[in-house]
């Protein structure tokens, strides 16, 4: 029988970003603020790391995010703030745990600040949405597209194509897929085209990440994202989530740390 996971969450940073980028066509003033999660999730076997949080470079991101904040809403804001502890290594260290012992890393969106340390981890397995790496090298000419060095830094796509980490590289179908004992995927989009649910079964239950869902309201009040590059497909992860989860930890919520004081689950 397959041990539960525990879940640990680490924080990778904050951002204050405009209230309309959260929540579709319900807020369109103001500012809202956005904690960035990653989440180690281990049982007896394996460590799994969910998204490995920002660059220690994030000036390209910073500059996208912030000039973008300004033209829309003549204020300055969307800034990163990003401490030491918040550096994927050093966040894994405060938990006893190194790169090397992680045996599986998952990534949702391919965004920089999910994709940031992707390569400090020399011997996991890379876990990643098949349409979402598709999208990424083959782009549709009709879809505006992100900066490439905002989806992947450019340290991070020079580690992957090398032959060692390349063959590390898993693509997940769109299709429900038990990947791992204990651990499914689903593409659920609403946010980009790299979007996934992830279930992972704990003894508290199964629980629902990813990253369209920003914050707790999203899920409780069935709000879109702001950002969402689909409403239909939003609501779609919200009535399966209704269905199939027993509690979420949304991937950009500060609460997560009123809910769970510990910052673990299970």
């Amino acid at each position: 029988m397959m041990n539960n996971y525990k879940i640990t969450a680490l924080k990778m940073g904050e951002a204050n970003v405009p209230a309309a980028e959260v929540y579709w066509m319900t807020k369109l003033y103001g500012w809202e603020m956005l904690t960035f999660w990653a989440f180690l999730i281990e049982s007896d076997d394996r460590k799994v790391l969910l998204n490995t949080g920002f660059p220690q470079d994030y000036s390209a991101l910073d500059a996208l995010w912030t000039n973008w904040a300004y033209e829309a809403m003549n204020e300055h804001g969307h800034e990163p703030v990003i401490t030491e502890d918040n550096w994927i290594v050093n966040a894994l260290s405060q938990n006893d745990v190194t790169p090397q012992e992680i045996t599986d890393v998952i990534i949702t969106p391919i965004t920089s600040y999910a994709t940031g340390g992707l390569d400090q981890f020399p011997k996991a397995n890379i876990w990643v949405s098949h349409k979402g790496w598709m999208d990424f090298h083959a782009p549709d000419p009709e879809i505006p597209q992100l900066p490439r060095n905002i989806l992947f830094p450019d340290h991070v796509i020079s580690y992957l194509v090398k032959q060692e980490a390349a063959a590390r590289i898993n693509l997940l179908p769109d299709e429900e897929t038990e990947f791992l004992p204990g651990i499914t995927s689903w593409f659920c989009g609403g946010h980009h085209r790299s979007s996934m649910l992830f279930k992972v079964k704990t003894k508290e239950g199964v629980v629902g990440l990813t990253d369209a869902v920003f914050k707790y309201r999203n899920f409780e009040d069935k709000i879109p994202l702001g950002l969402s590059e689909s409403i239909e497909e939003h609501y779609r992860l919200f009535a399966k989530m209704e269905r199939e989860v027993d509690l979420i930890l949304p991937l950009y919520d500060g609460d997560i740390k009123r809910k769970h004081p510990s910052l673990t689950v299970g």
